[in-house]
């Protein structure tokens, strides 16, 4: 019996080994390709997007009250509940871990040697520099084109609420 689990292990532990040495090989990839600080990039930008939609909607609130420091307190408040709902829960390592997960199955270790090779090759770190410079570019572009179609649609829909509150006359 002990013959049987002997051999099973010895089978069985190159395939855990080669598992992490391919999981390495995607994380050292990443990191050349500066995907990570892509990711912290990405949440970055999102976090402030976020912030910056939820102080839209106080201040539009805000233009129309006057509020005592009690209630000051809690719109402050709402507003921290807010970020904490829209922050994203996971962080940069965990998409960089989920992104191996299903990049790293289309590419054999060799492969993966042949990647990080060239990514950490002077071209291969100009063409990450360039994609990073792109990226963050191309995401301003668009929220910048967004910005204006947002900002109408929450005023629009704020002026629906407050117009189907009165209309409903159902205050408590």
């Amino acid at each position: 019996m002990k013959e049987i689990l002997s051999i099973i292990l010895l089978a069985v532990f190159p395939v855990f080994s080669m598992a992490g040495d391919k999981e390495d090989k995607i994380r050292q990839l990443m990191e050349a390709q500066g995907l990570l600080s892509m990711f912290e990039s990405q949440l970055e930008m999102g976090k402030v997007q976020s912030e910056k939609v939820g102080k839209q909607m106080m201040d539009q609130l805000l233009s129309q009250i006057n509020p005592n420091e009690e209630f000051q307190a809690r719109f402050s408040a709402a507003f921290n509940n807010y970020m904490g709902k829209v922050t994203a829960p996971w962080g940069a390592d965990e998409i960089v871990s989920v992104w191996g997960q299903y990049y790293g199955q289309h590419f054999t270790e060799k492969e993966l040697d042949s990647l990080v090779d060239f990514y950490t090759s002077s071209i291969g770190q100009k063409e990450v520099k360039a994609s990073k410079k792109a990226l963050t570019e191309f995401t301003v572009h668009f929220q910048n084109l967004s910005e204006p179609i947002f900002q109408k649609a929450t005023q629009d829909y704020i002026q629906e609420l407050k117009l189907v509150a009165r209309e409903c006359n159902c205050q408590k």
